[in-house]
């Protein structure tokens, strides 16, 4: 399977930690990316709504977004997906009352409508089924990993209409910062799927979200693009909360289908 469309991201610019863009066939353009740390808090926990309403501004504006057509998921470290349309426009773009409660991944096919999650440690999944121009985006941290959110966000795209279905993984936390509880590592080593994500060193437990991500997706019948993936903790223009404790500034990640 082919996962061109999320190829030959750009890693590190000046306005993304991570972005790409693709013209499509029928003349729409996919947009897809993550803020950098410098921008600023993008999530309302623990920031006044003001500020990051402010912060998701700028950073729409690089892209020539509007705010007013986003939607952003409620987070709760589920596998639940929404899909979403145009009525939802808004949604938990400017409060965090409004969002999509215990959502952690949404899809839509409308064009022009923003999907936006908030990250630091935990990936963004991005998602194209180029066949029926499905878009989605997941937040996956362990918990939502072990309850299946990617294979939920992939299967959420109905069956007949998933040929060609592709995801790309964005940075999150490394294996090699990510020590786990016995009691996490039994929640993936009982999944056949994900157990290969378990690292034992020197009596030490460790956690390989990303391999499990992608074990996942690849399990589901996706093509998989890892190119966007880097450590969240080891490099300073990425959120980590491990790294900077109740300092971290949470980032945005985004993706949209825009009409020719």
């Amino acid at each position: 399977m082919d996962a061109a469309h999320f190829s030959a991201p750009d890693v590190n610019s000046p306005r993304a930690a991570v972005e790409g863009e693709a013209l499509l066939p029928d003349g729409s353009r996919l947009l897809w990316a993550l803020s950098r740390r410098e921008f600023g808090p993008m999530s309302f926990n623990g920031h006044p709504e003001w500020d990051v309403a402010h912060n998701r501004i700028s950073f729409l504006r690089l892209y020539d977004l509007s705010l007013d057509r986003v939607v952003a998921a409620g987070l709760a470290h589920t596998a639940n997906v929404k899909i979403v349309g145009g009525a939802d426009a808004r949604r938990g773009a400017r409060e965090f009352s409004s969002a999509p409660p215990e959502t952690d991944a949404l899809l839509t096919r409308e064009t022009n409508l923003v999907l936006m999650t908030t990250h630091a440690d935990c990936m963004p999944v991005w998602l194209y089924a180029p066949a029926s121009g499905w878009i989605g985006l997941a937040h996956v941290g362990w918990r939502g990993l072990a309850a299946g959110v990617v294979r939920n966000l992939i299967e959420a795209v109905p069956e007949d209409e998933r040929a060609g279905v592709t995801v790309a993984i964005g940075p999150g936390i490394g294996v090699d910062h990510y020590e786990v509880s016995g009691e996490v590592a039994a929640r993936f080593r009982a999944d056949a799927t994900l157990a290969p994500a378990v690292v034992e060193r020197d009596g030490r437990t460790f956690l390989d979200l990303l391999s499990g991500a992608k074990l996942q997706a690849e399990a589901a019948g996706a093509a998989v693009n890892t190119e966007a993936f880097a450590c969240t903790f080891s490099h300073e223009y990425l959120s980590s909360r491990r790294r900077d404790g109740e300092s971290f500034a949470p980032m945005a990640a985004i993706i949209t289908r825009t009409a020719p």
